[in-house]
C-alpha cells in the first residue's frame, strides 16, 4: 500500500534524512516546537501535534521531490535546487543561514594546472555534474577554437556519486568538481 495516499490531510515536509543538514534541520524543528517521533529506519515521522508528516530524504533528492510536486515543502541546498534544474519550478521561502556550500574545481598538486582554463578539453569528474557542464561549456565557448570545437574536443564531464577526490589518483579524471 502507498504511505504517502493516507497522509492526504497532512502538509509533506521533507528534511535531510543525514549528512551536514539533517542536525541543522531536527534543531530547528524542535525549536519550531515540531513535535516527532522517528523510529528506527522509518524515513516518514507523523508530527504529533500539528497536520504536517515529516518525510526523510537524502538531501539531492529533495530538490526533485519538491519541483515535482510529490511533497509540498523541504529543506535542502541551493546548490541542489540549481543541480536538479527545478529552480524554476519551486518557490525559495527563506535562507535559513546553515549548510553553506562552496562549490570549487581542484586538481592534484602535481598537475601543474594553475587556472581552470587549463582544465579546458580535458575530463572532470564531479557529482555536480549538471552545473560543472555549465560552467565547462562557458569555458569552451570562451576557449576552444571553432575547429576544436567540430572535432568535439570540448571538456568531457562524468558523474560520480560520491568520492570525487579519488578521481585523480586513479587516472580516471584530470580535475574534480566538488
Amino acid at each position: 500500500m502507498d504511505i504517502i495516499s493516507g497522509l492526504h490531510d497532512r502538509l509533506l515536509f521533507a528534511i535531510p534524512k543525514k549528512g551536514r543538514l539533517h542536525e541543522h534541520c531536527i534543531s530547528l524543528l524542535k525549536g519550531a516546537d515540531i513535535n516527532f517521533h522517528r523510529h528506527n529506519r522509518l524515513d516518514i515521522a507523523l508530527v504529533k501535534n500539528l497536520p504536517i508528516a515529516l518525510v526523510f530524504l537524502p538531501a539531492p533528492d529533495i530538490a526533485k521531490f519538491v519541483g515535482e510536486g510529490n511533497v509540498d515543502l523541504g529543506i535542502t541546498g541551493q546548490d541542489m535546487v540549481a543541480e536538479c534544474q527545478v529552480t524554476d519550478k519551486i518557490d525559495k521561502i527563506i535562507e535559513l543561514g546553515f549548510g553553506v556550500c562552496k562549490l570549487q574545481v581542484q586538481v592534484p598538486v602535481k598537475s601543474g594546472i594553475n587556472k581552470v582554463e587549463e582544465l579546458v578539453g580535458k575530463k572532470i569528474v564531479t557529482s555536480f555534474d549538471v552545473l560543472a557542464a555549465n560552467y565547462f561549456a562557458e569555458l569552451d565557448e570562451k576557449y576552444l577554437t571553432d575547429k576544436e570545437k567540430a572535432e568535439d574536443k570540448k571538456t568531457k564531464i562524468e558523474y560520480v556519486s560520491g568520492s570525487v577526490e579519488a578521481a585523480c589518483a586513479l587516472g580516471l579524471a584530470d580535475g574534480i568538481g566538488k
